[in-house]
């Protein structure tokens, strides 16, 4: 019988090839530590920053890709832990957001302190034009090698966006619901199937890591089940819960938990040949305004009390990457599953390919 979500059969070889079984500290991150850096223990986490000269800096302009009830919600529980500073944020979808911090920062502009993309191609890009500050958080030895930039300090994975299968449980019996990816190629799903659009940084990574296990023919193949694409996942899963699609074909953690709170008659599926994963990327800026303040944020975004905020907030639903990080809502625990991470750099290679195939998928 399937369960509320379905496992790939957890080994070892897959945990490794997910990161998350590889060593507590990395051995740069025990040197970065090792060479005299100060630390102050603060509700419960170490930081790096100077806290009194963070509080006396008063503020922090976080700039990121997520909803507005989302960054305020983040930012209000920043400051209602240091009530002495002001947590402000500018949100806007990443490729707005990356075109406006280039523009500020070419005319000489440093406002943001702390930034996070929802596309890690994006955050090298970032990186290569010394826009991130190296920075090694004691929080880092939290998390395993893949959840941190090569080499560490740069930026983090914040959260990441397991991708699924989902299915109307109305409309499709359990013993039919499709058990892996190749599940949605039969005929039967034809028409029912919904996706996202091509701005989708979750769709571009689903389409690389099927693409690299099974070929150029599964999208081929895929493409002739007619499927629908839709700009937000609310969309998708409105749809779903409606029962206007029996299928979606690409289905993040995060809208489906959310859909579930809702008792939408939705369950969540992860293939049993792997979860491909989007990750999201957060570092802090270099030439930023309130510099403590800033590391005092990045350190508490990558701690328990952090991640918490990501992990079970409904405008966030991000599953934490740190190995001490307790199950998700709804009871999943991310380490039980196969994550398939993209190789980033053939990952940023790929996107005039994606963009060809998915926009000519969608009749566009």
């Amino acid at each position: 019988m399937m369960t509320e979500l379905t496992k790939g059969g957890p080994s070892r070889r897959s945990l490794l090839a997910s990161g998350l079984a590889l060593p507590l500290a990395p051995a740069l991150l025990r040197q970065a530590w090792a060479q005299g850096h100060a630390t102050t223990t603060v509700h419960g986490f170490e930081t790096g920053a100077d806290v009194a000269a963070a509080e006396k800096e008063g503020e922090i302009l976080f700039y990121t890709h997520d909803s507005d009830p989302a960054a305020a919600a983040l930012m209000k529980a920043f400051s209602t832990d240091f009530p002495k500073i002001k947590g402000n944020y500018l949100r806007a979808q990443t490729g707005a957001l990356y075109s406006k911090l280039l523009a500020e920062r070419s005319a000489g502009r440093f406002a943001a302190d702390v930034i996070q993309f929802s596309e890690v191609p994006t955050a090298m890009d970032f990186r290569k034009r010394d826009g991130f500050e190296l920075y090694v958080s004691p929080q880092a030895k939290a998390y395993p090698e893949t959840a941190l930039d090569n080499p560490p300090g740069y930026f983090f994975h914040s959260g990441v966006l397991p991708i699924g299968i989902a299915y109307n449980t109305d409309r499709v019996p359990e013993a039919e619901a499709p058990k892996s990816w190749k599940d949605l190629l039969d005929p039967k799903w034809r028409g029912t199937i919904s996706t996202k659009q091509v701005t989708s940084g979750s769709q571009f990574v689903q389409w690389y890591e099927l693409r690299r296990l099974y070929g150029d023919g599964f999208w081929k193949d895929f493409a002739k089940q007619r499927p629908r694409g839709f700009d937000s996942r609310a969309q998708i899963f409105d749809r779903l819960a409606k029962g206007d699609d029996k299928i979606c074909g690409m289905a993040e953690w995060a809208g489906y938990q959310l859909a579930k709170d809702k008792g939408a008659p939705v369950r969540f599926v992860v293939p049993e040949d792997g979860a491909p994963t989007a990750t999201l990327a957060t570092g802090l800026a270099t030439k930023a305004p309130h510099p403590q303040a800033a590391r005092l944020f990045l350190d508490w975004l990558m701690s328990q009390r952090g991640q918490a905020v990501y992990q079970n907030n409904p405008f966030y639903y991000y599953p934490s990457l740190r190995r001490d990080a307790p199950p998700m809502p709804g009871g999943a625990n991310l380490r039980e599953y196969k994550l398939l991470f993209p190789d980033i750099e053939k990952l940023a290679q790929s996107h005039s390919a994606f963009v060809k195939e998915w926009n000519g998928m969608m009749g566009l």
